[in-house]
């Protein structure tokens, strides 16, 4: 059966699958809502911002003098640069910490022109359970992905990933680019004023007692993978080979376009950022 005949087909599941998130989403909200959740996880991170701009703690005591029992929305075991995200929002219009990532993922997903049988694919990962759940919560799982969708375009964003490590392995991509080093090089510079709460992260990871602290944020890999799967499923790969089309994203998608361009001139030949 041909592409074209499909074409209803993919519209159709993927408006289908569309209308069952937005109404899970509502349904979810209502229920946060309802426990006066909504925002919470915002109102923890600036808590811990304004504590360290107010007081210089980062890790409390309890975290660094002995073993402890990590409590959600109490102990901190973000990386000391997660506070150049923190800190900013102490100040900034708290909208401001849903616009902003959302916005992002959605324009790479929009540049990536995903091809029309990729569309329920994109939408059966916002109809995930846990996607909808941290949006509302206001989960740090926001910047994650749009660090991820700006590393699929430009390919050294994905250096600030680091702020949640068990996720780093999404930092390989763009990995290949001049650009990329040159970012983990500044992000290493700006990680210095902070050596002192570096020197104190690992003794708070290591005295907490939780065991998946370092895989929680693997629950919600659906979401992460959204704007890598919209430049798999991207009408920009014409007839280059899937795998070949892939490995790009060790150099982010910005050489891509570039060579676009240059083949509709007519010069067929990669350029490599």
């Amino acid at each position: 059966m041909s592409s074209a005949r499909l074409r209803p087909l993919f519209v159709g599941l993927a408006i289908v699958l569309l209308v069952l998130a937005a109404v899970e989403s509502v349904v979810l909200f209502g229920i946060i809502d309802s426990q006066d959740a909504v925002g919470v996880d915002l109102v923890y991170y600036q808590d811990v911002g304004r504590r360290w701009i107010e007081t210089g703690v980062y890790y409390t005591d309890r975290q660094v003098s002995g073993p402890y029992q990590q409590q959600t929305l109490v102990d901190n075991l973000y990386p000391p640069h997660a506070l150049y995200l923190f800190v900013p929002f102490v100040y900034l219009p708290a909208i401001l910490w849903w616009v902003l990532p959302l916005g992002i993922i959605a324009w790479v997903v929009w540049w990536c022109r995903p091809a029309i049988w990729g569309w329920p694919i994109l939408a059966a990962i916002l109809l995930f359970p846990k996607t909808p759940n941290q949006i509302i919560f206001g989960n740090t799982d926001m910047w994650v992905a749009a660090a991820v969708a700006a590393a699929v375009r430009w390919g050294w964003p994905s250096t600030l990933v680091t702020f949640k490590p068990s996720l780093v392995f999404f930092s390989l991509i763009g990995i290949r680019s001049r650009a990329w080093w040159v970012a983990a090089v500044v992000l290493a510079i700006f990680s210095l004023p902070l050596m002192s709460l570096w020197l104190l992260y690992p003794i708070a990871m290591g005295n907490s007692t939780a065991s998946a602290q370092f895989t929680y944020s693997l629950s919600n890999l659906p979401f992460f993978l959204l704007p890598v799967v919209a430049w798999i499923v991207s009408a920009r790969r014409g007839s280059e080979g899937m795998g070949a089309w892939v490995a790009r994203l060790l150099w982010g998608g910005e050489p891509s376009l570039k060579r676009d361009r240059v083949v509709g001139l007519g010069v067929q030949f990669a350029v490599e950022a």
